[in-house]
């Protein structure tokens, strides 16, 4: 080898390290549960100091409160923590970001340690010890928030709310949503409230959904060296009263527009966005809308139907408004008037809620993946908004009109915003975003590129599909600390392994996004090693057959090329299960 290429093969090698490290960081900082709630028992202070942790790692500028992390960053005389996570990746970079998180981490373990006696003088005597002048007065501010948040963490209201509701008595409200984003939802045990419709999207969501929709045409143009032109988006009830409406405010920044208020702070209608400020063309935007959705933002439905006929009906060029392209076209090749080809917000029913698509992948009903994104039209093909004359229509059935939207999409996304729920946590992610995912493969002949955008760190990343499912694997399935945690919860501890891996199951079925080292590794640690078999089967006998048998699914769909020999060990194990539940095999 010349002097040449074995330096490159070095600088490759170098580079792939650097890029591990990366990796093994960020999965060593994610957020994990690491066991079942238990109703008005506080956390350990394991899981609280992880928790103040992360929620210490974001600014929060409506409380003039800097993170830590920049805090730290500052006093290293670093300058912006954000500007060096987005440096380019090398030895110094990692190991600067990495004596930065364990500051924190010490700062916050110091906190804990010394909560009731002059905690900030602590934290300041450490980090000047390590060389960090921090400035004090900023980490007081940012203590006295953690402070608080600790003490609500502390103060469970479950247990006495719950017998003051059984007596008929008065039941506190309070906001609900992850703590991560909101910790005014602290302490738990209050009546929940959500939001009020009339303000999504609030003003704090607008502000983070700007930069998080720019994020999400970068990654998919550095892709496909293209903006994407039409976009299918899932948009859920319950994670936009979290972030009051951030995932609506996304679809008006792709469309180009943003909301209009009143001196009440209403949202009235939006405002079109100039294409010299927008800098990029209008993409379209496909809706798809779950039931909860329908139910609770109906005028906001009714604000995303308007503006996406406003942008239709703008006098631009195709290559700078694909919506009115779209439109356009559909008009004139399909016959469809203005009202018909402008419908994109489609949900349920009335009446009606969910896809379905999940039932069908749980109880092995299918034989073609082509039926679940039949389903999944046949279940959300009714629009809703306002025609041309401003008269109202709620769940008008228009089946070919989704598929005529559908089938140019390229690109189906939604938002993750909970630390406690995640992709493979249930099957409903699986069944939206999947089932619009094989929906629209189904009306177009080709898969289009699947992103969800994560909120749950600083960085705000917008990873794809199967990134997701490998980073939740690694984090929650396969790591012992997780399942570990589950297992102390005996019977429904099991229930939640087996689902994770039916729900990482369901994203073969309906997106083909899981890799073979997943199943290999899911059966080594599940099922293969026969100590931790036993322990299933001792917990909970049902869900560790059901997790053997989806494994044997995977299989005998194509969805897992495995080991002839591992196959048949899983086949011998689902057999022994089986016949134990049927008392075949009696334990001695």
């Amino acid at each position: 080898m010349s002097r040449n290429k074995e330096d490159k093969a070095v600088a490759g090698r170098d580079r792939r390290v650097l890029e591990l490290t990366d990796r093994l960081m960020e999965i060593e900082q994610r957020l994990i549960p690491t066991g079942l709630h238990i109703f008005g028992r506080e956390p350990a202070r394991a899981v609280s100091s992880d928790a103040l942790r992360v929620l210490a790692s974001f600014d929060r500028p409506e409380e003039e409160i800097t993170s830590l992390p920049q805090l730290i960053a500052a006093g290293l005389g670093l300058g912006s923590y954000a500007m060096l996570r987005g440096e380019a990746l090398s030895e110094e970079n990692l190991a600067t970001r990495e004596r930065i998180d364990r500051l924190a981490r010490d700062v916050i373990e110091t906190f804990f340690d010394h909560r009731n006696a002059q905690p900030s003088l602590r934290c300041v005597e450490m980090l000047n010890e390590g060389g960090c002048a921090i400035d004090r007065h900023q980490l007081e501010k940012l203590l006295d928030f953690l402070s608080s948040t600790i003490a609500g963490m502390e103060s469970s209201r479950e247990a006495d709310s719950l017998a003051a509701a059984l007596r008929g008595q008065y039941v506190e409200p309070g906001p609900g949503g992850d703590i991560i984003q909101n910790p005014g939802v602290l302490p738990t045990g209050r009546n929940t409230h959500a939001v009020n419709p009339y303000s999504v999207p609030s003003r704090a969501a607008v502000l983070r959904a700007e930069p998080q929709a720019r994020a999400l045409l970068d990654r998919h143009r550095s892709e496909s060296g293209r903006y994407p032109e039409t976009i299918a988006m899932v948009l859920w009830g319950i994670d936009n009263i979290k972030t009051q409406g951030e995932s609506v405010a996304q679809a008006l920044w792709l469309l180009g527009v943003r909301p209009k208020r009143d001196a009440l702070n209403r949202t009235t209608g939006i405002e079109i966005v100039p294409l010299e400020q927008l800098g990029r063309p209008r993409i379209d935007v496909v809706m798809t809308v779950s039931g909860i959705f329908r139910d609770l933002f109906g005028t906001t439905m009714e604000l995303l139907d308007a503006a996406v006929r406003s942008v239709a009906g703008l006098h631009e060029s195709d290559e700078q408004n694909f919506v009115r392209k779209h439109v356009r076209a559909q008009m004139s090749q399909a016959g469809d008037d203005f009202d018909e080809a402008v419908l994109r917000v489609f949900s349920n029913a009335p009446g009606n809620y969910g896809t379905n698509v999940n039932f069908m992948v749980n109880d092995s009903q299918w034989n073609d993946s082509r039926e679940l994104g039949e389903l999944f039209v046949t279940r959300k093909c009714f629009a809703y908004g306002r025609d041309s004359r401003r008269k109202s229509f709620e769940g008008r059935e228009a089946k070919a009109l989704l598929e005529r939207a559908l089938a140019r999409v390229e690109v189906t996304y939604q938002n993750i915003d909970s630390t406690e729920v995640g992709i493979v946590d249930v099957d409903h992610y699986f069944e939206y975003l999947g089932g619009v995912t094989r929906a629209a493969e189904k009306q177009s002949g080709a898969r289009p590129a699947i992103y969800l955008s994560d909120s749950l760190s600083p960085d705000r990343k917008v990873r794809t599909l199967e990134e997701t499912v490998k980073l939740e694997t690694r984090t929650k399935t396969l790591n012992p600390k997780w399942f570990e945690g589950m297992l102390q919860h005996g019977f429904s501890g099991v229930a939640e392994i087996e689902h994770r891996v039916t729900n990482t199951f369901g994203w073969s079925a309906t997106a083909d996004a899981v890799d073979d080292w997943v199943y290999d590794e899911v059966a080594a640690t599940f099922v293969l090693d026969h100590e931790m078999l036993e322990r299933l089967r001792r917990l909970n006998p049902h869900s560790a057959r059901t997790l053997v048998g989806r494994l044997l699914e995977a299989a005998g769909r194509g969805y897992w090329s495995v080991e002839p020999s591992t196959l048949e060990e899983l086949r011998r194990a689902y057999h022994d299960l089986e016949d134990r539940l049927e008392g075949v095999v009696v334990d001695a």
